[in-house]
């Protein structure tokens, strides 16, 4: 190799280490702050200080602050539990889906008991022994149950996704969830909570196999992503009457039973009734 050449070669070989080792770290400088750092990096500032095992917001000149996690760290991890849901992981621990997502290689985001969801920043361990903010269980005939006029779709009710604004596990955006998501397999017994005339047995683009039933005095409930219909357009059903079977058809990322209670067509918070 030529002299001329050697000189290109330490040149280059210390520019790309030099741009390497400012990815993994900054160095403080006179009048730096956590703030200024996380603006010029893009890393926020509670990041930082889990990262380099901060305190306080206090640096050096000549700290070195990391900027990333090393290879073999992963911090705190959930342990899945029924009912438990990417939204409400994310939410509980202040974690984009996405971010979850990308860390945990998951592809989709469906979830099973028992699986590891790393969260990316280490947790205390009190908080990670909660009872998941997405699971609400009802007991049915309890004197102090929501269930009074909530109405008993499925036997058992285990509420996986409450109603209100949240942001879609299949399109991604934050919307109005109109109904609530009642746990249950591939077929499991849906019935009637009252009284009334199916008006609509068949398919309903995002809702998938659908069910809506006149309750007569402007009410209406409606049961979504069913795996069967078993009843027909017109047909009066009683209380209890078994009318589907769950499933997951339309826009979901795994079984479960899509429940409505509308009041003159406006959609109605059912734990609220």
């Amino acid at each position: 190799m030529k002299p001329i050449q050697k000189i290109f070669f330490i040149i280059i070989t210390s520019v790309i280490l030099i741009s390497c080792s400012n990815n993994k770290y900054y160095k403080v400088k006179e009048g730096d702050t956590l703030y200024s750092i996380s603006q010029k990096r893009g890393v926020p500032i509670s990041e930082l200080k889990d990262i380099n095992k901060l305190k306080n917001n206090s640096l050096y000149s000549g700290q070195k602050i990391y900027l990333k996690y090393s290879k073999n760290y992963k911090g705190s991890y959930h342990m899945v539990r029924s009912g438990d849901t990417l939204y409400g992981i994310s939410k509980k621990y202040d974690v984009k889906i996405d971010s979850l997502k990308k860390i945990n290689n998951l592809k989709t985001n469906i979830l099973y008991k028992g699986d590891k969801i790393y969260l990316g920043k280490m947790v205390n361990k009190g908080d990670l022994n909660y009872k998941s903010t997405s699971l609400t269980t009802y007991k049915n005939n309890s004197k102090d149950s929501i269930l009074k006029n909530f109405g008993q779709p499925l036997k058992k009710m285990v509420v996986t996704s409450p109603y209100g604004y949240r942001n879609h596990p299949v399109l991604g955006r934050r919307i109005l969830h109109t109904g609530v998501d009642l746990k249950a397999c591939i077929n499991t017994p849906v019935y009637s909570p009252y009284s009334g005339v199916i008006t609509y047995a068949g398919w309903m683009d995002g809702y998938g196999k659908m069910i809506i039933i006149n309750n007569g005095k402007n009410y209406e409930t409606r049961f979504a992503h069913l795996n069967r219909i078993l009843v027909k357009k017109g047909q009066r059903v009683k209380k209890g009457k078994a009318i589907a079977k769950s499933g997951k058809t339309g826009r979901v990322t795994g079984p479960h039973l899509h429940y409505e209670i509308r009041y003159r067509k406006q959609s109605m918070n059912p734990m609220k009734l």
